[in-house]
């Protein structure tokens, strides 16, 4: 079984939004890598830049899927990043975090870019798991 240890540390300020400063992973079995998820469909289709929360949820269950043939889940997961285009996404990007990172939520980095790979990506997450 692998150990995960949430750190908050003294002295520093309580976390922003749904994240853990520090995460302590001892003895893991496997180390898994997900690339940045974005919200792409099966046959490749981008859905609309129009709407940020439909976005994210299609980013969301990509990350399920990849984690899921790797044998793990988001309850495995110990550290995010998430990328969006504009800082007035921020706090739809926490949101989304907060919905689906409910308990012993990972370490998270939040980066604000010019663009993704595509004009109508508006997130991208990538994550790392310990199973």
């Amino acid at each position: 079984m692998v150990k995960k240890t949430f750190i908050r540390p003294k002295g520093m300020h309580q976390p922003f939004s749904q994240y853990s400063h520090v995460v302590i992973v001892e003895a893991p079995s496997k180390f898994i890598f997900c690339a940045g998820q974005v919200a792409g469909d099966e046959n490749g289709n981008i859905l609309g830049p129009d709407d940020f929360e439909a976005q994210g949820e299609l980013v969301i269950k990509n990350l399920k899927k990849a984690l899921a043939e790797a044998g793990a889940s988001l309850t495995d997961v110990v550290k995010l990043v998430s990328y969006v285009c504009s800082p007035h996404d921020v706090k739809k990007v926490r949101a989304l975090v907060r919905k689906h990172f409910t308990e012993n939520p990972p370490a998270n980095t939040i980066c604000i870019l010019r663009g993704l790979a595509h004009p109508d990506y508006l997130l991208e997450i990538d994550a790392t798991a310990v199973v």
